[in-house]
């Protein structure tokens, strides 16, 4: 069973970069129910402030998931980004997880790396108490560690997190490539999604659902199908995995089954 996750957005991409991207809370909610038709059943969800910059603000994010629950009729699992862009701080993300008490939440490890330890425990049993379901970010072998000494060292309450594994994003430390599947992806993890950038996010997509993974797609990575055209929008690119999984009889998950997905073992 494979879940598709659209990201219709991301933090930086403007109108002038894609002229169909959605940005504020009514065309994301079109956007979201356009995804769900074509096959997807969790939005990874950006916000922009009044000058189309990413924001972290609790009521443009209340404002968001109020027209994605409108429009899916509350049968999309709505994630929200904690992303920092470099312009919050570990305390500021965390302050918006609180006030929002989204359903899912995606966290970059390396951005709270440097976080108090005890705060850090305190804030995921804080999630784990009020069924805030977080989804962790890695760019490499050296975020993966991370993880796995967290989770060793009870820094992580529970046994096994989901995880995004975004492949192909240059950091100082490393970079995952598509080795990291040639001997499947073996670690604690109660599921596993992957993201790429270009015409590579289909074929790590394909890859990924070969071996059990889940897919994140859509215009916050990448806004080409896989014959290098453009898609007219994030739907199309939904569309177009849901095919390749329907014509391979793979099952594509349901809203009920996401959210077991996006369930950490606590």
């Amino acid at each position: 069973m494979i879940l598709l996750a659209v990201a219709p957005n991301g933090a930086r991409k403007t109108k002038i970069d894609l002229p169909t991207i959605p940005l504020t809370a009514d065309e994301i909610g079109q956007e979201a129910r356009a995804c769900q038709q074509a096959g997807a059943s969790m939005i990874h969800l950006h916000v922009r402030n009044e000058k189309g910059e990413h924001s972290l603000n609790s009521t443009l994010y209340k404002a968001a998931i109020r027209e994605v629950e409108d429009r899916t009729e509350g049968t999309l699992f709505i994630q929200v980004t904690s992303e920092a862009v470099g312009k919050y701080s570990s305390d500021e993300q965390f302050e918006m997880i609180y006030n929002v008490k989204p359903q899912g939440v995606s966290i970059g490890l390396r951005e709270i790396k440097n976080h108090d330890e005890i705060e850090i425990n305190e804030h995921f049993n804080w999630m784990r108490d009020n069924k805030v379901f977080p989804q962790l970010i890695l760019y490499n072998q050296h975020d993966l560690a991370l993880y796995k000494r967290w989770l060793e060292e009870g820094v992580l309450p529970g046994i096994a997190y989901p995880l995004l594994l975004v492949v192909g994003k240059h950091q100082v430390e490393g970079i995952f490539g598509t080795e990291i599947f040639k001997n499947n992806f073996k670690t604690p993890t109660s599921s596993w999604m992957v993201c790429a950038f270009g015409t590579q996010e289909y074929t790590v997509g394909k890859q990924a659902a070969k071996l059990g993974g889940h897919i994140r797609l859509g215009f916050e990575n990448n806004h080409l199908l896989k014959d290098g055209c453009s898609a007219k929008s994030n739907a199309e690119i939904i569309e177009q995995m849901a095919n390749h999984l329907n014509n391979k009889g793979q099952k594509i998950a349901s809203y009920k089954d996401a959210c077991k997905i996006m369930r950490p073992k606590w």
